[in-house]
């Protein structure tokens, strides 16, 4: 019977302890960071509850003492885990802060260098510009303009040649999406140079069977597109070869007259230049007017060969396909000269000239650029 009354009086002054206690931790959990759900301030007050209210019964059973204090330290270690898994996300979310900011300062320092402009884009981040103009080329190509509206009229898209930027349509009910329901995202080459203020130009060849240049194809004037970018393809520096082989056909020839212009508007870039422009006939020749007026400005650094498919008569261009003897009888090579071939076109003529792609990677070197005796750093699938 005196057992019996020393443990209630044990328990009675135990209880004002844990009624002192519980408003502070319930402070304490109001105003602390949240680690995702983690209830570990509850846990310590659970803990601390189950050491007091076992306290007389310890006391009393020596037997399970080291067992049940071992449970109250076991739950009170796992607490103390989550509180620093808490402290640990708020961390983390600070650091993916700081690195954010970081490349967006990166990314403005780089379309500062050369031209002292900010760039209207940010490689993770969807932008929207406007269409403003759309010129008919051809047939089935079109020239739009695309404005970055009243704030971003001292902006230029950015971005180190040669680059391209992805393009998707805005949210609502004519969004383009696949078969999954997912975005449909398509990467252009602007034909704009990177430091133009105010706007891009992107020539757009329209594919019937296609996602995106259909909807861009059926587009008003005032209506956004969203773009994201730019992204590195390739960064060019004057004078790191001699001689620059580019093989293009169809609309992979925006990458050839982003690079090649650029190159050519460098005083100090002694780079000759030869270009390879296969189509399927005349009238689909592409920037042909820019790329007869750039040969006659710079004679002594570009040459252009167009190879049509279907040759129109009178034609003195090549004609057929690109092959392994055209290449080296018009671009034939020294074994003194450093050169670099790009090529960029339907999967099925990169491949012939030199292998597919794989994915994103350069893939292997095959094809008629390999039978040649180039070497896979001497040539660039765009």
């Amino acid at each position: 019977m005196a057992s019996a009354t020393r443990l209630f009086a044990s328990a009675r002054l135990a209880r004002p302890s844990l009624v002192t206690r519980a408003p502070a931790q319930a402070r304490g959990y109001a105003s602390a960071a949240s680690g995702g759900g983690a209830n570990w301030p509850l846990l310590l007050s659970a803990a601390g509850a189950a050491g007091i209210g076992a306290y007389a019964y310890l006391q009393y059973d020596p037997a399970t003492k080291k067992e049940i204090s071992a449970k109250a330290h076991e739950l009170e270690d796992k607490a103390k885990a989550l509180a620093h898994q808490g402290e640990d996300k708020a961390k983390a979310l600070v650091s993916k802060g700081e690195a954010k900011v970081k490349d967006v300062q990166a990314q403005t320092d780089a379309t500062k260098e050369g031209s002292g402009t900010i760039g209207a884009l940010i490689s993770d981040s969807w932008t929207p510009f406007t269409l403003a103009k759309v010129e008919d080329y051809n047939h089935n190509t079109k020239i739009y303009h695309f404005s970055f509206g009243e704030d971003g009229a001292d902006k230029a898209a950015g971005g180190h040649v040669a680059s391209c930027l992805l393009v998707r349509s805005p949210d609502g009910e004519d969004k383009v999406v696949d078969a999954k329901g997912k975005p449909v995202i398509r990467p252009y080459t602007p034909i704009s140079p990177p430091d133009q203020k105010g706007s891009i130009e992107l020539m757009i060849k329209e594919y019937p069977t296609g996602k995106i240049t259909p909807y861009m194809a059926s587009m008003k004037l005032g209506q956004q597109l969203l773009f994201k970018g730019p992204i590195q393809k390739y960064k060019y520096e004057p004078n790191t070869f001699d001689k620059g082989l580019a093989i293009a056909g169809g609309s992979g020839i925006t990458p050839m007259y982003q690079l090649i212009s650029h190159s050519l508007s460098i005083p100090e870039d002694k780079t000759k230049w030869t270009l390879m422009f296969s189509n399927v006939t005349e009238k689909d020749i592409l920037l042909r007017k820019e790329w007869d007026t750039l040969a006659k400005q710079h004679p002594d650094r570009l040459r252009v060969k167009y190879v049509l498919d279907k040759q129109p008569w009178g034609w003195k261009g090549e004609t057929g396909f690109i092959t392994p003897s055209m290449i080296s009888k018009v671009f034939p090579r020294k074994a003194d000269e450093k050169v670099q071939a790009f090529v960029c076109g339907p999967p099925p003529q990169v491949a012939s000239l030199a292998g597919p792609k794989d994915g994103m990677k350069q893939g292997e070197l095959q094809g008629a650029l390999k039978e040649l005796g180039y070497s896979s750093e001497e040539v660039f699938k765009f």
